[in-house]
């Protein structure tokens, strides 16, 4: 009976190892190994088109000022990429990701990364309630200050928006040099910012 119950634990954890051996990340490769792009292919990318809005909170970054557009931003030449996301002061989900875009922001400045976190919220008075809403961003996790530093342009019309076909927020893109969108996802997830990480890098490294 013991000899029994000795095969049956041993066949439980080889069965558990191989149920988990895709656990966990997955990371992208091709046949021989070598990882893929997650970047889409610059021949194949869709043209950012250009848009200038109001800045809300954070001007100075990259010497933007009261306002701010895309096409300016794309060819200054302390820029690499931009990252332009789309969030309000309603969606909980935006909230949740703007700490990590600003560790990332931190981390990839001083290489040319620029983040543009375009606010669509839509009505003129609530200017003084963004500029709290982003003085007051926390970590959902430890209730830590965020600290966000940032430009927050204002789309009040959802005119970027509606030219992107966007639907739901939060959502990502990230812009090259020139100005192709060579990166997007929706939605928030660790594994999506993760995903986003990976796509900065590869897009900086770009010559």
């Amino acid at each position: 009976m013991r000899k029994l119950s000795v095969w049956l634990l041993a066949f439980v954890l080889v069965f558990i190892s191989i149920g988990c051996s895709g656990c966990g990340p997955k990371k992208p490769v091709v046949d021989d190994g070598v990882k893929k792009s997650v970047l889409i292919p610059a021949d194949q990318a869709k043209d950012a088109g250009d848009w200038e809005f109001p800045v809300v909170a954070n001007s100075g970054e990259f010497g933007i000022g009261d306002t701010v557009r895309l096409s300016e931003v794309v060819k200054n030449p302390d820029v690499k990429v931009v990252l332009v996301d789309y969030w309000a002061t309603w969606c909980e989900p935006c909230k949740e990701e703007m700490p990590y875009l600003q560790e990332i922001y931190l981390a990839k400045k001083s290489e040319g990364l620029c983040p543009l976190v375009i606010t669509i919220d839509n009505s003129e008075g609530l200017k003084n309630y963004i500029i709290k809403a982003v003085k007051n961003m926390k970590w959902k996790k430890d209730g830590k200050p965020a600290n966000i530093t940032f430009t927050i342009p204002w789309d009040m019309k959802s005119e970027s928006k509606t030219l992107y076909g966007i639907g739901a927020i939060p959502v990502t893109f990230l812009v090259d040099k020139n100005n192709k969108i060579r990166y997007q996802h929706s939605g928030f997830s660790e594994e999506l910012v993760e995903d986003l990480k990976v796509a900065i890098d590869e897009l900086l490294a770009e010559k």
